[in-house]
C-alpha cells in the first residue's frame, strides 16, 4: 500500500523482540509498537522500575526521532503495567517529566505479564512532524 512507511530497526534501540516494526508511518501519523525499558547492552528489561521508564522515554525519544516525531508530538498512549498500585504513580511522575504540558491522552491497563518478566510497556500514536 502506498504512502505506508514501516521501520524495524532504529539506531541505539534494541531490535525488536517479535516480528513486528517500531513504527509504522501513515497520514501524517506515526504509530508505535509496545516500548518496553530493554537495557541495550544486556537485551533484557532494566533494574528497577523508574530505570526501566527512564529508559523507555528515552527510547520512545529515539524511535519518534527516527520517524520524524517528538514526545510533544505524542497523541495517544496506553500503558500496560503489572502492578497498578504500585506502578501507576511513578508512571504519572515519568508522564509529567517527558511530556510537561503536552500530555498525551493515555490509558493504563494492568495485566498479569509482559514479556521477559517485564513491569511496564508503552505505546504510543504520534503525529508526523518532519516529512520523511
Amino acid at each position: 500500500m502506498s504512502g505506508i512507511e514501516r521501520t524495524g530497526s532504529v539506531d541505539g534501540i534494541p531490535e525488536p523482540p517479535g516480528p513486528f516494526n517500531w513504527t509504522v508511518g501513515w497520514n501524517g501519523l506515526v504509530f508505535v509498537s509496545g516500548v518496553r525499558g530493554i537495557d541495550p547492552d544486556t537485551g533484557q528489561p532494566a533494574v528497577g522500575d523508574e530505570r526501566r521508564l527512564e529508559l523507555i522515554f528515552q527510547h520512545l525519544e529515539k524511535i519518534l526521532d527516527d520517524a520524524g516525531s517528538s514526545l510533544q508530538s505524542v497523541l495517544v498512549s496506553t500503558v500496560y503495567v503489572t502492578d497498578m498500585v504500585g506502578l501507576r504513580p511513578l508512571v504519572n511522575d515519568a508522564y509529567v517529566a517527558a511530556f510537561g504540558d503536552n500530555l498525551p491522552t493515555r490509558t493504563i491497563v494492568e495485566v498479569t505479564g509482559l514479556n521477559q518478566g517485564d513491569s511496564i510497556e508503552i505505546e504510543i500514536i504520534a503525529a508526523q512532524t518532519e516529512p520523511q
